[in-house]
C-alpha cells in the first residue's frame, strides 16, 4: 500500500492498496485479489466527524461462493461522545457471484447504518468495560427487484477479577437477521450469515456452520447467533493462556431456532506486545458433524474479542 496522511494539510488520509493471497494454490485462477483507493478527512461537519469515500475491487474464492465485486462507497462517522460513535454510508456494489444456487449478477444499492459503544479500558486487550453495536443495512437489488434488510446487533463484556488484571473473564454475543426475503438465494452469498473459524466458534472450519448443499459446501443462511466465553490469565507479564468455549449457529429461517447450536471449546496461548497480544488458538468441535475437523488451529493479532 501507500498511503498520505495529510495530503491536503489538514488531516486528510490517502491510501491506495492492493494485496494478492492464497499463494500456493494449485491453480492461479484460486487466487485472490484485492484492490482500493481511500479517501478521508476529519472535521466536515464540525471537529468530531469523518468523510470517507473508497472503491475497491475484490476477486475471492472462500468454500461458500467465488465472487467478483466492484463497490463505491461514501459516508460519514461522527462522534456523538468519545465513547459513542454513529455512522451513515452509501455504496454501490456490482458483483458476479457463483455459489450453491448458480451464476449470478448482482448490483447492489445499500445504506449502512451503526451505532457503537465503547467504554473498554483497552481496545486490543481489554480488562473492563463493554462494548455494544447496533448495524442496519437496507438494500436493494437494481438487477434482480428484490429488497432486504440486513440487521446485526453484538456486544462483549470484559471484567478483570483481580486489582493488576492478572485474570479477566470476557463473554460476547451477536445476532442477526436478514428481513425482506423468502430464501437465501435471493440475497448475493457474500451478504449472508456464515459462522464457523477463528474469529467465530473455534473448533470449526471457516464459514463451516450451518446449512449446506449437497456437496457438503456451506451455503449461508438468513439469520445467526453466536457467543463466547473467555478466562484470560497472564502468567507473566508478557505470557498469557485462554481456556475459552464458543456456541454458534447459522439458519435458513429469519430469525435464529437454535436447532444445530454448535459448540467449541479449546486454550489459548498470549504473547503480550505494546500493539497488542499475539494470539494462537486450538479448539476441537463438542458436537461435530462427520465433515467437521477433529480440530482447529487459529493465529492472530489482538484478542479473540
Amino acid at each position: 500500500y501507500w498511503g498520505h496522511r495529510n495530503l491536503f494539510g489538514r488531516a486528510e488520509k490517502l491510501r491506495v492498496e492492493g494485496s494478492i493471497s492464497g499463494i500456493g494454490s494449485n491453480e492461479i485462477g484460486e487466487l485472490n485479489y484485492n484492490a482500493g483507493v481511500m479517501f478521508e478527512k476529519p472535521g466536515v461537519v464540525g471537529p468530531a466527524s469523518k468523510f470517507y469515500t473508497n472503491i475497491k475491487t475484490i476477486y475471492e474464492h472462500p468454500d461458500a461462493y467465488d465472487r467478483f465485486s466492484t463497490k463505491g462507497a461514501v459516508g460519514l462517522s461522527y462522534e456523538l461522545t468519545t465513547r459513542q460513535t454513529v455512522s451513515a454510508e452509501f455504496g454501490l456494489d456490482y458483483s458476479k457471484i457463483t455459489d450453491s444456487y448458480g451464476k449470478n449478477d448482482y448490483l447492489i444499492a445499500s445504506v449502512p447504518l451503526q451505532y457503537v459503544y465503547d467504554n473498554r479500558d483497552n481496545r486490543l486487550n481489554p480488562t473492563r468495560g463493554f462494548r455494544v453495536l447496533a448495524f442496519a443495512e437496507p438494500s436493494y437489488d437494481i438487477l434482480n427487484g428484490a429488497t432486504f434488510v440486513k440487521l446485526k446487533g453484538e456486544g462483549s463484556a470484559y471484567q478483570s477479577l483481580d486489582s493488576a488484571g492478572r485474570f479477566v473473564l470476557a463473554g460476547r454475543a451477536s445476532i442477526g437477521s436478514i428481513l425482506g426475503v423468502s430464501a437465501p438465494q435471493d440475497v448475493p452469498a457474500d451478504r449472508r450469515f456464515y459462522a464457523g473459524g477463528g474469529g467465530s466458534v473455534r473448533g470449526y472450519a471457516y464459514q463451516g456452520i450451518g446449512p449446506k448443499d449437497a456437496d457438503g459446501q456451506p451455503t449461508g443462511g438468513l439469520s445467526f447467533f453466536e457467543t463466547s466465553a473467555e478466562m484470560r490469565i497472564a502468567l507473566t507479564d508478557t505470557i498469557g493462556i485462554v481456556p475459552f468455549v464458543d456456541a454458534g449457529m447459522v439458519s435458513n429461517e429469519h430469525f435464529p431456532d437454535f436447532s444445530d447450536l454448535k459448540v467449541g471449546a479449546g486454550i489459548g496461548l498470549r504473547y503480550l506486545t505494546p500493539f497488542g497480544p499475539l494470539r494462537i488458538d486450538a479448539a476441537v468441535p463438542l458436537n461435530p458433524d462427520p465433515d467437521d475437523p477433529d480440530f482447529g488451529i487459529y493465529a492472530g493479532i489482538g484478542q479473540a474479542f
